[in-house]
């Protein structure tokens, strides 16, 4: 039976622990309001479908992903920029749809994101970011091996 000292410190923790999640933060679910973009099946078809065209410098984020990928149902990508997107996207070409995540940067926020993604294949992952309307991308060939023989 809990009595009423540790019932109102749990509800005490409760409340400090909403206090400090931050008010502002808010989503965009980009499968609703950029549908084509998830079925696209080329990479620049989503780029032009999220960011509204395809024209981008090369350069200006640090992106890394496995040279050799011998589990394809798993291939860590990380990416970094000092760019100050408003919005992040990470395309690949080795599966049906190209699109794999959007996000969308808080104005303070820091970009240095890692994620785990599928590939059916070898093919190229690309990470694209929105900096005051002008896009920057960086790509990377990532070898996806046949049942995790490393060869």
């Amino acid at each position: 039976m809990m009595n009423r000292r540790n019932f109102l410190g749990l509800g005490l923790g409760a409340l400090a622990v909403a206090a400090a999640v931050p008010s502002q933060l808010s989503a965009v679910n980009f499968r609703e309001t950029k549908p084509k973009a998830w079925t696209a099946t080329k990479v620049d078809e989503a780029i032009k479908e999220i960011f509204g065209t395809t024209d981008a410098t090369e350069g200006g984020i640090n992106l890394s992903a496995p040279d050799i990928a011998e589990n394809g149902a798993v291939i860590p990508v990380s990416f970094d920029t000092e760019l100050k997107a408003s919005k992040i996207a990470v395309f690949q070409d080795a599966n049906p749809e190209s699109a794999v995540a959007v996000f969308t940067i808080p104005e303070a926020g820091i970009i240095d994101y890692g994620i785990r993604i599928k590939m059916a294949k070898t093919g190229t992952v690309t990470v694209v970011a929105d900096v005051n309307g002008k896009l920057h991308k960086v790509s990377k060939l990532v070898k996806v091996t046949i049942g995790g023989c490393g060869g």
